[in-house]
C-alpha cells in the first residue's frame, strides 16, 4: 500500500508539473507587478501537495501515539465571488506510519508501529487581502475526516481469486478500527498569479479533529502548496 502511494505522489507532481508547463505556453509572459487578469467570476481548479510534521498525542489511562511526518495529496474546486474572496471545497488523502503505546489492564505497557490512512473533504473560505497578482490571504473551513488506524478489530477473512498477471491469489483481510470526525482548519499565506490560467499558493495550516476519547482536541499543523489552474 505504502508503495501504491509513493508511486500515486511521484504521478501526481509528474502531472502538476506538465499541467503548469502547458498553462504557462498557453499564456507566456513574463510575471511583473501588472495584474494578470481579475479573478472574480472565475472558478479554480486545486491540486494540493501538503506536507504534515511527526505529531505526538495522550490517550486516556496514559497511552499516547507519535505519528512520522508525512507527504499527502489530493484535488479541489473553487468559486472566486471576487477578487478578494473565494468559496472552495477541498479533498485530500495521506498514510502516515505511527508508534503507539498501549496501557493494558494489568497495567504494563506495549509498544506497536502501523500505518494510519486519512482522508478529508472541507468546505473553505478564502479572503484575499489585495487584488493584485500577489495577494496575501487568510482562509478558514470544516469538513469531516475519516481515520483507518489500522488496527484489527475483528478475526480475518481469507479471499482468493484469479488474477490475469499473477494467477491464483489469496489474501486475508481483517476489519480495523475506524471513524469519522468533524474537522476544522484555519491558514494563511500568499497568492502567486503567474499568468491568468496558473496559480501558486504556499500557506501554513492548523487543523483539529474531534477524535472521540482523545486526551483534548488534537491539532495538527499542514504546510501546503495548491497548484491552482484557473477555469474562465
Amino acid at each position: 500500500m505504502k508503495q501504491i502511494l509513493r508511486i500515486s505522489a511521484a504521478c501526481l507532481i509528474l502531472a502538476i508539473t506538465c499541467l503548469a508547463v502547458v498553462a504557462t505556453d498557453v499564456d507566456a509572459q513574463v510575471y511583473n507587478t501588472s495584474r494578470p487578469g481579475s479573478r472574480g467570476g472565475t472558478w479554480d481548479f486545486f491540486l494540493p501537495l501538503p506536507y504534515m510534521p511527526s505529531w505526538s498525542a495522550t490517550g486516556e489511562q496514559g497511552s499516547k501515539i507519535d505519528v512520522d511526518a508525512s507527504w499527502g495529496f489530493g484535488f479541489g474546486l473553487g468559486y472566486n465571488i471576487s477578487d478578494h474572496f473565494q468559496v472552495n471545497g477541498i479533498f485530500s488523502w495521506s498514510a502516515r506510519n505511527y508508534d503507539a503505546q498501549i496501557m493494558q489492564t494489568d497495567g504494563t505497557t506495549r509498544r506497536y508501529g502501523s500505518t494510519m490512512y486519512t482522508s478529508t473533504f472541507s468546505l473553505n473560505g478564502i479572503f484575499y487581502f489585495l487584488e493584485g497578482n500577489i495577494s496575501p490571504f487568510v482562509s478558514g473551513g470544516a469538513g469531516m475526516t475519516y481515520i483507518d488506524t489500522s488496527i484489527p478489530t475483528g478475526v480475518g477473512n481469507t479471499a482468493c481469486w484469479w488474477d490475469p498477471w499473477y494467477g491464483y491469489v489469496c489474501n486475508n483481510y481483517a476489519p480495523t478500527k475506524t471513524e469519522n470526525d468533524v474537522s476544522y482548519n484555519v491558514g494563511l499565506g500568499v497568492r502567486f498569479d503567474i499568468n491568468p490560467q496558473f496559480s501558486l499558493q504556499p500557506s501554513y495550516n492548523k487543523m483539529w479533529i474531534d477524535i472521540h476519547k482523545a486526551s483534548g482536541q488534537p491539532e495538527f499543523d499542514v504546510w501546503r502548496l495548491d497548484f491552482i489552474f484557473r477555469m474562465m
